[in-house]
C-alpha cells in the first residue's frame, strides 16, 4: 500500500514539473566547419537557460551550397533537421521547393520590435514580405590591411584608398617591397557573393528588375573585370584563400578582402606581431555599394512542439545576448538592436575599431542577391569556375562574362 502511495505521489510531482512535461530535442544544421565552436557555444548557453530543450548540433557542411543540397536530399528522405542555417541568398530556393513554412504560427503573439528586431533586420529573411526565418548572422566584406606594409609603400593606414584604382596602385607598391611580399588578395569565395560585391561597388546587382544580366552590360563587365585587374595589375597570386590567409598572418600580404567574419581569426592569429586594421571596401564609382550577406535561421519541422522549441532557440540566437556572443566570437555584425547597448557591443566596438568597420558601411550595403528559380547553387558554381579560369589565364573577362551570360540565361529560364 505504501508503494502505491509513493508511485501516485511521484507521478503527481513529475506531471507538475514543466521541464519534464515539456522536454524537447531539436536538431540544428549549419555550414562552415570553422563555425562549429561558436555554434556549439551558443547552443550550450541556450540549453543552460532552457533546460527543457536539448539542442543537437549536426556535423556542418563545408559551405552554404553543399548545405542546401544536403537538406534537399534529407527532406526527400524525411530526415531533415528541425533548424537549418541557410545562406540568406538561398532562402528563396527553400520556399520555391515548399520546404519551409512561414513563421506565422510561432510569431503570432510576439512583439518582435520590442525584442530588438528592426524592420530592416527582419526583411533579410523575408520572401515577398513573408517571414520565413530570422537573420542568424550578417556581414559585409571589408579590406584588411597590414599597416606596416602600407606605410613602407608610402600609404597611410589612417586614410586607406576608397576607389579600386587607388587600391590597385597601392597593391602594386606593396608588391614591389620584396620577393616575399604580395600586394593584395581578393578572396574569390565559395559562391558568387564576392562577385556581387564587385558589381555593388559599381552600383549594380547581378540582374536588374527587367531581367538584364550585369554581365551583358558595359558597366557590369567593367566591374567584373576588376578581378582580372587584381591579378594583372595588383599582382594577386592564383592561390587558395587558405594560403592567402597564411600569408596575411605571416605579415607577407598587404591587402586582403573578405567577409568581416574573419576579424576574430585575424585578431587571434596575428595578435600583436604587427600593426593591422580594417577599412571600408573601395568603390568603382561614386556612391558605389557593398554586398551584404549572412545566414538565415529557418524552421523545417512541422511538429508543433519542436517548432515552438526551435523558435525559442532562434529568438535566443538572434536576441541581444546571443548576438553579443556571436559577434565577439566571429566578427559578424549584430542583427538585434539590443546587442548594441553600452554594456554589450556598444562599448566593445569603441575599444575594437577593426570590428566595427562593417557596421559603418551598412548604409551602402546591397542585399545578398538571390537568383530566381531553383538553380542558385549551380549559378554560383558557374561564377566561381569562371573566376578560377581568369585567375589561371585560361580566359579573359569578356569571354568569361559571355559564358556566364549564356549559362545563367539558361538556368534562370
Amino acid at each position: 500500500m505504501k508503494r502505491r502511495h509513493f508511485n501516485i505521489a511521484l507521478a503527481a510531482i513529475l506531471a507538475a514539473t514543466p521541464a519534464f512535461a515539456q522536454e524537447t530535442t531539436i536538431t540544428v544544421f549549419h555550414a562552415w566547419p570553422h563555425h562549429a565552436e561558436w555554434q556549439q557555444g551558443l547552443a550550450d548557453r541556450f540549453m543552460e537557460a532552457n533546460p527543457d530543450i536539448t539542442v543537437e548540433i549536426q556535423a556542418p557542411s563545408v559551405d552554404y551550397d553543399e548545405g542546401l543540397v544536403t537538406v534537399i536530399r534529407q527532406s526527400l528522405a524525411d530526415t531533415a533537421p528541425d533548424v537549418f542555417m541557410v545562406g540568406s541568398h538561398l532562402l528563396g530556393e527553400l520556399v520555391a521547393r515548399d520546404m519551409v513554412a512561414p513563421l506565422d504560427d510561432v510569431m503570432a503573439d510576439v512583439d518582435m520590435g520590442a525584442l530588438g528586431y528592426s524592420d530592416a533586420a527582419l526583411a533579410l529573411t523575408q520572401i515577398d514580405g513573408v517571414q520565413y526565418g530570422l537573420p542568424w548572422t550578417s556581414s559585409t566584406p571589408v579590406m584588411f590591411y597590414n599597416a606596416d606594409l602600407v606605410r613602407q609603400a608610402g600609404g597611410d593606414p589612417d586614410d586607406m584608398p576608397t576607389t579600386w584604382d587607388a587600391t590597385i596602385d597601392l597593391a602594386q607598391r606593396i608588391d614591389a617591397l620584396g620577393d616575399d611580399i604580395s600586394g593584395m588578395y581578393y578572396a574569390p569565395g565559395d559562391d558568387d557573393w564576392m562577385v556581387q560585391n564587385l558589381l555593388a561597388s559599381a552600383g549594380m546587382q547581378p540582374m536588374d528588375a527587367d531581367g538584364t544580366l550585369a554581365f551583358d552590360t558595359k558597366a557590369g563587365r567593367a566591374a567584373f573585370g576588376l578581378w582580372e585587374r587584381f591579378h594583372d595589375e595588383g599582382r594577386q597570386q592564383a592561390i587558395p584563400n587558405s594560403a592567402a590567409r597564411q600569408q596575411m598572418y605571416a605579415g607577407q600580404l598587404g591587402l586582403y578582402f573578405n567577409s568581416t567574419a574573419a576579424v576574430r581569426s585575424f585578431e587571434r592569429e596575428i595578435a600583436d606581431r604587427f600593426d593591422w586594421g580594417t577599412s571600408q571596401m573601395p568603390a568603382a564609382v561614386e556612391g558605389g555599394g557593398v554586398a551584404s550577406g549572412g545566414m538565415a535561421a529557418v524552421i523545417l519541422t512541422d511538429d508543433p512542439a519542436r517548432r515552438q522549441a526551435a523558435f525559442e532557440y532562434l529568438l535566443f540566437g538572434t536576441g541581444a545576448e546571443g548576438q553579443d556572443f556571436v559577434v565577439r566570437n566571429t566578427g559578424y555584425m549584430p542583427v538585434n538592436d539590443g546587442a548594441m547597448a553600452d554594456d554589450r557591443l556598444g562599448g566593445f566596438y569603441a575599444e575594437n575599431p577593426a570590428w566595427r568597420t562593417s557596421a559603418e558601411q551598412m548604409d551602402r550595403a546591397y542585399p545578398w542577391f538571390a537568383w530566381p528559380g531553383q538553380n542558385g547553387v549551380r549559378i554560383s558554381q558557374a561564377v566561381v569556375d569562371q573566376l578560377a579560369a581568369i585567375a589561371n589565364d585560361q580566359v579573359d573577362t569578356d569571354a568569361a562574362a559571355a559564358t556566364l551570360s549564356e549559362e545563367i540565361g539558361r538556368l534562370t529560364r
